[in-house]
């Protein structure tokens, strides 16, 4: 009988596992096909659930349909499987695309207009929530996502405070990674200091609550002020952050008002500035695909941001705070080898080749959230003995020289090569070895022996990190330099 959270495993005969995006303890977060409709959505597989706990999930999933709010990502389906007497759950939900809130912070923190106008925009919604007794419970930056689209959403009502830990795991960042007694019970209180923790996030790049460790903690001040953290911010909005973050605010709703009467003229943004060659193309995406909308009766610019289904996050996400912006990498005199991402592709000359294709961009995509990931083996690290390698092959579209290649990786222990050539591989060997490196770090830095131009670009894994008890390996960036 095949495993219920696998590769190409389906649900009720109609979800289709394609891709594992996030795993952390019990729970595993999948990109799937819904083949009845043929689109695809986001599944979570929680484990190890009892029927108690199983019947509250359901509950929670039915409250937060109540909410008449387009900024909530709507769950779709909920079921459970039974075997050997142990029950799992899967939550199926809308896929969204999009880089999260955290990631966004960790490159930089947001301009006073832009992060006052993203958290009205989630107060918002979680007033709407609020209205109707529904409740997050575990609101946090990796549950607000930037789609292409602008559109803002966010995820994990009334679901997140069940799956959350009762001690934050700092391997996965402190996200939910299984249902805890110890979870207890979420209150508007609870959400409406998140918001102003939200707030604190995007002006000072630090998270002032307990419970989730994407971002660092606050490194002066009482942790409730940001412009003890950071300068720039005004008074107004700095006291209306430290009164969310103090409980000050019975509901939403009163701090949506707040928000709303900030004085225009202290919120408008500066334009932005042409993007540089290898800038973060964050820096002004928000300016660039998010439109802003007039807050009625007040004027005040609100960009529409979101999220998904709950991302679990990955490793990687623990390390991002470390990887250097592309701009900045080399001691700030080299730069990335491209201003727009790569053409990308999955090589898997010894399989299928389909480890991942529709994933290839997430690696060049500039945000550590999302990742491309290699299929499940078992038995060793070496592909279950299956082949030599997978790997992505860059073409940068003609010849340019590279010296060194950063990496973002989910796991510790890879081994990988830097290959490069000027005609398309059939075979890795067919590009010779510029850089490699055993037993990989999380954040990999290759400098090549020395500089090589050329047109095809091969990051070739030859060995695949612990991942459970089998073995794969997500890349969530790569950056080759000049």
């Amino acid at each position: 009988m095949q495993p219920l959270a696998e590769t190409g495993a389906r649900l009720d005969e109609r979800y289709r596992l394609d891709h594992l995006r996030r795993r952390s303890g019990g729970v595993t977060l999948w990109r799937a096909t819904d083949e009845v409709l043929g689109r695809s959505v986001a599944v979570r597989v929680v484990t190890e659930r009892t029927k108690a706990q199983f019947k509250e999930l359901t509950a929670a999933v039915g409250r937060a349909g109540q909410v008449p709010d387009a900024r909530w990502v709507r769950v779709l389906d909920v079921g459970s499987t039974s075997r050997d007497r142990r029950l799992s759950a899967w939550i199926v939900s809308e896929w969204v695309e999009g880089p999260s809130l955290a990631a966004m912070i960790r490159r930089e923190t947001l301009r006073p207009p832009l992060a006052t106008a993203l958290v009205l925009s989630c107060a918002q919604a979680v007033a709407a929530a609020q209205r109707v007794g529904a409740q997050h419970g575990f609101l946090h930056p990796d549950e607000v996502l930037v789609p292409a689209d602008g559109s803002p959403r966010l995820t994990g009502l009334e679901v997140a405070n069940l799956l959350r830990p009762a001690k934050a795991d700092p391997g996965s960042d402190g996200a939910a990674t299984a249902a805890s007694d110890g979870a207890g019970t979420a209150t508007a209180y609870d959400d409406t200091r998140a918001l102003g923790a939200l707030l604190y996030a995007c002006l000072t790049g630090r998270w002032p609550l307990p419970g989730w460790h994407g971002l660092p903690s606050p490194s002066r001040g009482d942790g409730r002020h940001p412009r003890q953290q950071h300068g720039g911010i005004s008074r107004e909005l700095d006291a209306i952050t430290a009164r969310a973050l103090e409980g000050g605010y019975p509901d939403a709703t009163r701090l949506v008002r707040e928000l709303s009467a900030l004085p225009v003229d202290s919120l408008q943004p500066t334009p932005p500035e042409p993007p540089r060659e290898g800038e973060p193309r964050w820096r002004t995406v928000a300016w660039r695909v998010v439109p802003p909308l007039l807050v009625a009766g007040v004027g005040v610019g609100a960009w529409y941001l979101g999220s998904d289904l709950g991302r679990v996050p990955s490793p990687a996400r623990a390390v991002a705070p470390h990887f250097p912006q592309p701009h900045q990498r080399g001691g700030g005199h080299r730069q990335v080898v491209w201003s727009k991402p790569p053409h990308v592709t999955s090589f898997d000359p010894q399989g299928d080749g389909t480890e991942d294709p529709g994933g290839v961009g997430l690696a060049v995509d500039d945000d550590p959230s999302t990742e491309w990931t290699t299929d499940l083996y078992r038995n060793n690290a070496q592909f279950g003995g299956l082949k030599s390698g997978v790997g992505l092959l860059l073409d940068l579209g003609r010849p340019k020289t590279v010296r060194s290649a950063d990496l973002l990786l989910s796991a510790a222990g890879a081994g990988v090569q830097i290959r490069a050539g000027s005609s398309p591989p059939q075979q890795a060997t067919d590009l010779p070895v510029v850089a490699q490196r055993t037993n990989a770090p999380t954040s990999a830095h290759l400098t090549l022996s020395h500089p090589m131009r050329a047109r095809y670009w091969l990051v070739w894994f030859t060995t695949l990190p612990k991942a459970g008890s089998d073995y794969q390996l997500g890349v969530a960036e790569i950056a080759l330099q000049h």
